[in-house]
């Protein structure tokens, strides 16, 4: 068994002139084909898919622009992603920072050295 299809897909696939039912299968698929024409410049041959994209391109222009979820929708959908994220666990996280943490010490004392050095050095310079 597939995976439902969320929201963004159908969407995408809506763009790209493709429909789909409830169960998230591709049901039409709205196609052109182009042929070399003596001009340089395609010309279009229409398909049966193509007059079926004219009139839904008509029928949507008059519809709204889109559908706008629920409040109550959104909290779902973002419960449903966050369930499948790989949260670290607690230790994984304590180590993770302590690295993070000497990293940033040892980084910023090597680059004060450096500035300490390099400031040292061209005092030095034009002193003489």
């Amino acid at each position: 068994m597939s995976q439902p299809m969320n929201r963004e897909q159908r969407r995408m696939l809506k763009k790209q002139g493709q429909e789909v039912n409830e169960e998230g299968q591709v049901v039409a698929s709205q196609k052109t084909k182009t042929t070399a024409g003596g001009s340089g410049s395609g010309s279009r041959v229409t398909t049966t898919s193509e007059t079926v994209e004219t009139s839904n391109r008509r029928s949507r222009d008059a519809a709204p622009a889109e559908e706008r979820t629920s409040v109550g929708q959104f909290v779902r959908e973002v419960r449903n992603e966050l369930r499948k994220v790989s949260w670290p666990a607690r230790s994984e996280v304590i180590n993770y920072s302590l690295v993070v943490f000497f990293t940033v010490i040892v980084l910023t004392a090597f680059i004060g050295g450096i500035d300490w050095l390099f400031s040292t050095l061209i005092l030095e310079l034009f002193e003489v």
